[in-house]
């Protein structure tokens, strides 16, 4: 019994949220990020830019907004379904540039660009208002950002029933130790 105790402890200290947030690493190589709302409905502009607003009152990393969406590096939508069961989806693309050589050759960059897609059906289905179809933007940012999932309750990355609306404290000092020595 003694035995079973013992592994439990060790168990729970191995997977605690604040271990699982603290190995997630930054998706971009700077604390300025450009996004664009692809969203042709203004109400789901709106659900985007509160999201937007939601992680930039934390001042760690800054979403600026561009109207290029090529150039953007995440762009923002919505998506009939992104599933089953899934509140949204992303994509990963590695964008060509020019290597600078005479022949004019392509290569891929070596950060993506990413693509969010908000579940119109899901966010329907469960009745969610704007401010809550804001927090699952929120929490699809949070994940583009580098943060993992959390099982603690005072985080915009609980899948739980009972996760937040915004991002809390808990999530400044993740995202603050995955953006620390980057520049801006």
């Amino acid at each position: 019994m003694g035995m079973i105790v013992i592994l439990g402890v060790i168990g729970v200290g191995l997977i605690s949220p604040v271990n699982a947030q603290a190995k997630a690493q930054a998706n971009f190589p700077r604390k300025t990020i450009t996004y664009h709302i692809s969203s042709t409905g203004r109400y789901y502009q709106g659900v985007w830019q509160l999201a937007v607003k939601n992680w930039n009152r934390l001042k760690v990393v800054k979403l600026v907004e561009t109207r290029d969406a090529t150039t953007a590096n995440i762009v923002l939508t919505t998506i009939k379904t992104a599933g089953k069961n899934y509140a949204y989806t992303d994509t990963a693309s590695y964008p060509p540039v020019e290597n600078g050589d005479d022949d004019s050759t392509l290569e891929t960059t070596q950060s993506p660009n990413y693509k969010i897609l908000l579940s119109r059906k899901m966010m329907k289905q469960f009745y969610f208002n704007k401010t809550e179809r804001a927090g699952w933007g929120s929490t699809a940012i949070g994940d583009i950002l580098g943060l993992r999932p959390s099982k603690n309750f005072e985080s915009v990355m609980n899948f739980s029933s009972f996760k937040e609306d915004k991002p809390t404290k808990y999530d400044k000092k993740n995202l603050q130790k995955l953006y620390r020595n980057l520049p801006v």
